[in-house]
């Protein structure tokens, strides 16, 4: 109880110095948390958790986790209009159903940089016999994670965001260049990785704490990123990939589990094998998140849906048939999908399906960011692209094995590339990966891959960012709104 009591203070006050006018102002520590804070390893273990259970408020609070598969536009939208402005790229007409407003605002993002700020500050210094140099050196690398990685979500969001590092600063500061801020984050990674356990002894920090291999999956989406936008340098960021993506793989700690009809579920359930960073939520726990992805593509007898066993959202087919072949078989089609190609609101995407209660549409499962057979393809990706065919099929075929797929047999060039590029599309259908692999590929400008293309004039004005909130111009003024979407 004390634990929660010391976390639930940290996010409030947090909250409130958040809603300051002066952008990202950080009250003076005794303050914040308090002059008996900061003493006891289990205080610095709260302030951790409290920056998770910030975030997970955010992802909690909104459509924000599934934003990466609505923008792409693939999906029958049945009247769900705030949701259909997402995939026609619409983002000032989202109103404010379903939380498709919330993602403009940056606020408890920031609210979680400013903690993690304090962690790896205060961390160092608190003098407990209790706590070891070692797990110190492990909870303030953690910190540095929870940091980079907030980092890297919210410069996918806006582009070029404010880089604040210092626990203590009230000075304005502007955005900055995205790619700085990418930069800093990889360096800040790459110093404390190897102060990150590879595991941990108790299975229910499985995947939803900070990890080593939580590291390195980041370190390589994040220059996997940065290559579709820093092009003088692409082949540098495939190379620190790749090795990335293999130092991961000989960790050995991580596994592709079967897709039956009995196990599949586990995996998305979440501190599973093939876990490698999630957000924990767990209703056994009080966790309940009822603005997933399955929200709208299920039914009767999954939830209670009201409008007589349909789904509000469906694939559509033509999305289903880019990516499956007609007459190749996975495992995946099996498992994931209920009269997938009839054209009525009769399909169901069931591969988020662990719902505890069918009335509520509460989903007891984790939010999952990285998992193994990601950060296998992300690296067969980096490989193709550096023209090593043999070892990206490898990689390839790893997945497609695991969903009795067909085997690529192909050639390597554009057409591995390709085929890499549908593979994560199929495997990473509905966790949010879907809009940012078409911006970082480029591909988002092809208009026989994804329903809401852009152009590159679109592109350049930031068209696919989202919109920054006004409240954020309005307590900086050294913040400006990206080009595009200034009316």
């Amino acid at each position: 109880m004390n634990k929660w009591y010391k976390i639930g203070i940290l996010i409030c006050l947090l909250a409130g110095a958040g809603a300051c006018k002066r952008f990202l102002e950080v009250k003076p520590l005794d303050t914040l948390s308090g002059k008996d804070f900061w003493k006891t390893k289990q205080d610095a273990e709260s302030a951790i958790n409290g920056a998770y259970g910030i975030l997970l408020n955010k992802f909690t609070s909104s459509i924000l986790y599934n934003t990466g598969d609505f923008r792409a536009g693939n999906w029958n939208w049945f009247g769900k209009s705030n949701l259909k402005a997402l995939g026609q790229n619409q983002m000032l007409n989202t109103g404010n159903g379903d939380g498709a407003e919330n993602p403009r605002n940056w606020k408890e993002f920031y609210q979680a940089i400013a903690l993690a700020n304090l962690c790896i500050d205060r961390i160092p210094g608190i003098e407990d016999p209790n706590f070891g140099n070692r797990d110190k050196k492990a909870l303030t690398a953690e910190a540095r994670f929870i940091r980079a990685f907030t980092y890297f979500y919210i410069v996918r969001l806006y582009g070029d965001v404010p880089l604040q590092i210092d626990a203590y600063s009230t000075k304005l500061l502007p955005r900055e260049k995205m790619l700085t801020v990418l930069d800093f984050c990889l360096k800040d990674l790459e110093a404390c990785k190897e102060d990150l356990p590879i595991a941990y002894d108790d299975p229910t920090n499985r995947a939803v704490r900070g990890t080593k291999g939580a590291a390195l999956a980041l370190m390589a989406h994040i220059n996997m990123w940065a290559a579709g936008f820093d092009k003088a340098n692409e082949h540098k960021y495939w190379e620190q990939t790749a090795a990335l993506g293999k130092e991961i793989m000989d960790l050995n700690v991580y596994k592709l589990l079967p897709y039956t009809k009995e196990t599949f579920q586990a995996i998305f359930k979440g501190r599973s094998e093939e876990g490698i960073f999630e957000l924990s939520l767990d209703a056994n726990y009080g966790g309940k998140f009822h603005s997933l992805i399955c929200q709208w593509t299920l039914h009767e007898p999954y939830i209670h849906d009201k409008i007589g066993g349909r789904s509000e959202i469906t694939p559509m087919i033509r999305h289903l048939d880019r990516i499956y072949p007609r007459g190749e078989t996975d495992k995946r089609l099996e498992l994931w999908f209920y009269n997938a190609y009839n054209t009525d609101q009769t399909p169901m995407f069931l591969k988020f399906s662990a719902i505890t209660d069918p009335e509520t549409r509460d989903y007891d499962a984790n939010l999952i960011f990285f998992r193994y057979a990601d950060i296998i393809l992300l690296r067969a990706e980096a490989l193709a692209y550096l023209n090593k065919p043999a070892e990206s099929i490898g990689m390839l075929n790893l997945v497609r094995d695991r969903a009795g797929a067909k085997s690529y047999t192909g050639s390597g060039g554009k057409a591995l590339q390709d085929a890499v590029f549908l593979e994560r599309e199929k495997e990473m259908m509905g966790e949010g990966h879907l809009w940012y692999d078409l911006i970082r590929t480029g591909r988002i400008m092809d208009k026989n891959v994804t329903e809401n293309s852009l152009t590159q004039q679109q592109m350049d004005m930031g068209a696919w960012t989202w919109p920054i909130s006004s409240d954020a111009v309005k307590n900086n003024p050294l913040v400006t709104r990206n080009q595009y979407w200034i009316q």
